[in-house]
């Protein structure tokens, strides 16, 4: 839906404030902190990573100097993740661009309004899928309330859709159930998201929809593209998809979880958090790691409280440390190098992610960027006078050591 001069018609004429405020959370530490294109090649839509499967096998000793050596090597392998197509879309009309260039036509001139907020909630979106598993399940419908409205619940065991994992209910009430769904949004409802909708208001957990699609208790809810495609395949295979519960020869990125350092350190009893499970955890997804690896331990608010509760009750000296880009956490110490405990408004609710940083790599075939500069060159739609600029990013997630990283779930604060 294009801006028009209607929609910010408030802003034109009832200048109280010398800008604009925004509410929305815009915090992306996940985001901010992985590395890109580390240790994997593009090829033909699809990212390569060369990965070790087992140690070398021709190590013995010999019983004296005469016997026979043992022969052997160490085996490899190959991950691999496709290339999402990742966008962010806005249209706005000559009149509103002309109007709103001047401090006497609006508050915030409308473009650089639009392509500011734009590129902050893309970036605040891929932060979310990076929590998820590529699945792209929003929310569970635990009811419908009338023709075309829907109610939500934060996914739980009987969501419908299988190839989405791990999920557990409400734990902390960290996240609401209708967090990540706007309006003007496509929805996919049920199985593959064969029922569409538009969102045209959301109110608490209940989302209103046009083209009245079919509702039923346990549906899963995707976004979807114009098309009303992608419902379960277009999003990142994020943390969720590289920390899952899978085992045997379920796959990741390709690799069966049998695989040596290919099974995450996983905690998944029910229960109030503990210092000593975290460094349980922690401990075991050491051994997997490299020298030097960094560790970063994501939380969300519930939780974040509960770690420094635990320190203050335990008489641990509640200590800052640092992050890149200036992410400052409470400070974890297992004996093994200190690690941060950060706040990211993301975390799936309930869980403790102890990510080793070296280990996850963005991957990418350029940088995020617009198709065209918002500040020039737009392109102006066919038999309109209305302009459409867009973000795009072909990139994806891949873990290259599992089994260096841990996860705790269904801890209660």
């Amino acid at each position: 839906m294009a801006v028009l001069l209607s929609d910010v018609t408030n802003t034109l004429q009832k200048v109280i404030m010398p800008f604009i405020q925004d509410n929305f959370n815009k915090q992306t530490i996940l985001l901010d902190q992985v590395k890109k294109n580390k240790g994997v090649t593009f090829m033909n839509n699809y990212f390569y990573a060369p990965i070790r499967t087992s140690r070398h096998g021709g190590i013995t000793n010999l019983a004296d100097d005469g016997n026979t050596l043992v022969s052997g090597s160490s085996s490899t392998g190959q991950a691999s993740v496709a290339v999402k197509i990742l966008t962010g879309t806005f249209d706005i009309s000559k009149l509103t661009m002309d109007a709103t260039k001047t401090d006497k036509g609006a508050v915030a001139n409308a473009l650089t309004f639009q392509a500011s907020t734009l590129a902050s909630d893309f970036a605040k979106d891929v932060n979310r899928q990076y929590f998820s598993d590529g699945v792209g399940v929003l929310a569970q419908v635990s009811g419908s309330v009338g023709a075309g409205t829907m109610s939500l619940v934060y996914p739980d065991s009987n969501l419908d859709d299988g190839r989405s994992i791990d999920w557990y209910g409400t734990i902390n009430n960290d996240i609401a159930a209708a967090e990540y769904i706007q309006p003007g949004m496509v929805l996919g409802i049920g199985t593959a998201g064969a029922d569409l909708g538009t969102v045209s208001s959301v109110s608490g957990n209940t989302v209103v929809m046009t083209g009245s699609p079919a509702i039923v208790a346990n549906d899963s809810v995707y976004r979807v593209d114009g098309n009303g495609e992608g419902a379960g395949t277009s999003e990142i295979q994020g943390v969720r998809a590289a920390l899952s519960s899978s085992t045997g020869t379920s796959t990741y990125a390709g690799v069966a979880r049998s695989t040596s350092g290919w099974t995450p350190q996983l905690g998944t009893t029910a229960g109030a958090l503990t210092l000593s499970e975290m460094e349980s955890v922690y401990l075991a997804a050491k051994k997997h790691a490299q020298m030097g690896d960094r560790y970063a331990i994501f939380v969300n608010k519930s939780l974040y409280k509960k770690y420094g509760d635990l320190l203050t009750s335990m008489r641990r000296t509640v200590n800052e440390t640092d992050l890149l880009g200036g992410w400052t956490g409470l400070e974890f110490a297992a004996g093994a190098g200190k690690v941060g405990v950060f706040l990211d408004y993301d975390t799936p609710d309930g869980e403790v992610l102890i990510i080793n940083l070296d280990t996850f790599t963005v991957t990418q075939v350029s940088d995020m960027g617009w198709m065209e500069d918002p500040s020039g060159s737009l392109v102006r739609r066919r038999d309109a006078i209305t302009y459409q600029a867009t973000m795009v990013w072909f990139t994806n997630l891949i873990c290259l050591a599992p089994g260096a990283n841990g996860r705790l779930t269904q801890k209660t604060d």
